[in-house]
């Protein structure tokens, strides 16, 4: 080969070389200016601080996960936020209601064995996920 051809396809190459590394730079510019950002401003995090403080969590005080009972139904007790949705699942029963106070309290039946309730507050605003309770209670008659 000549001089001048081999001189050529060096400039060729190199040339190829600094228009593709010039191409990927403005690409990747382009695609981070095309993109949006999916996280919050400091100001919504300040804000969901705030709300998240003044919320109270659901809690059951009676009766205790596990427990042994030889009557055909059992009290609930328990506490959630002011006019969160209260819903009350088993096989047997199904309730629900509007916690009217912070406190509540529901009479709810037992079937033989055990018994799975799923307790599930739903707040007001149904911006935040729903709060959710499971009690295994085993309910055993006397004869047995």
């Amino acid at each position: 080969m000549k001089k001048e051809t081999v001189i050529a396809i060096f400039f060729g190459v190199v040339f190829g070389a600094l228009v593709a590394f010039i191409l990927l730079a403005k690409n990747k510019e382009f695609q981070l200016a095309k993109t949006k950002t999916i996280a919050p401003t400091e100001k919504a995090s300040k804000l969901s601080k705030k709300v998240i403080v003044s919320l109270k969590s659901l809690e059951v005080s009676e009766p205790a996960d596990g427990s042994i009972f030889n009557t055909k139904s059992i009290n609930i007790k328990g506490k959630a936020d002011k006019d969160a949705l209260i819903i009350i699942q088993s096989p047997v029963k199904d309730i629900v209601f509007k916690n009217e106070k912070e406190e509540f309290s529901v009479s709810f039946p037992l079937a033989l064995g055990e018994n799975i309730i799923k307790i599930t507050a739903h707040l007001k605003s149904g911006n935040l996920r729903p709060q959710e309770k499971e009690l295994h209670i085993y309910y055993l008659n006397e004869e047995l």
